[in-house]
């Protein structure tokens, strides 16, 4: 397994952890030809209501390029591959934003899965990321309707929460090393 690829899951993992902390039943890696969801996250509320938490994971902590691909528009006119990593001005910014958010999200079979999986669920996305390269291109997520999250936050509040009824993934033991390391930092400061 690649280097990538093993960061991937291991952030994927301290994802779901924070998930399921937060009540939410998870499924990890839903596949639809080639694309895939990371994480689709599900509670039902006290109401009969149910929630849904469609999450996307970007863990690069040495990011070279931006996190949204240039729209083959965009790649054409400047004569660039999709994933390079060339300067964008705020409109190339806001257009490959965009494109990413319909892409990872609004794309018609992801509601299709969402909404086979759970009929009539509240869906709300998310992106938890570590390093970005531009803070603009988070903004512009969430000007998409993306919840942004930093990796840095949710590793705070699962070193920092007391209770462990709602663990189990995966990636509990993994919370467990960051929540001991987080006391023993603190311990000896």
């Amino acid at each position: 397994m690649s280097y990538p690829r093993f960061m991937a899951l291991l952030a994927e993992s301290l994802v779901e952890e924070w998930l399921n902390r937060n009540r939410f039943f998870t499924i990890r890696g839903l596949k639809h030809g080639v694309g895939e969801i990371d994480l689709l996250g599900i509670r039902l509320e006290a109401d009969g209501s149910v929630t849904g938490r469609h999450v996307e994971v970007q863990a690069s902590f040495r990011p070279i390029g931006y996190i949204s691909k240039l729209t083959d528009t965009i790649a054409k006119e400047s004569g660039k591959g999709r994933a390079s990593a060339v300067a964008r001005t705020s409109t190339q910014m806001a257009e490959c934003a965009r494109e990413w958010v319909d892409s990872k999200f609004r794309a018609p079979q992801k509601v299709k899965i969402r909404e086979q999986m759970w009929p009539g669920a509240n869906w709300s996305y998310h992106l938890v990321h570590a390093v970005v390269r531009e803070d603009e291109e988070i903004r512009l997520f969430e000007t998409e309707g993306v919840q942004c999250h930093s990796f840095d936050l949710l590793l705070r509040e699962l070193s920092q929460r007391q209770d462990q009824a709602f663990c189990g993934s995966a990636g509990g033991d993994l919370a467990e090393i960051v929540g001991y390391f987080s006391a023993n930092m603190n311990s000896s400061e």
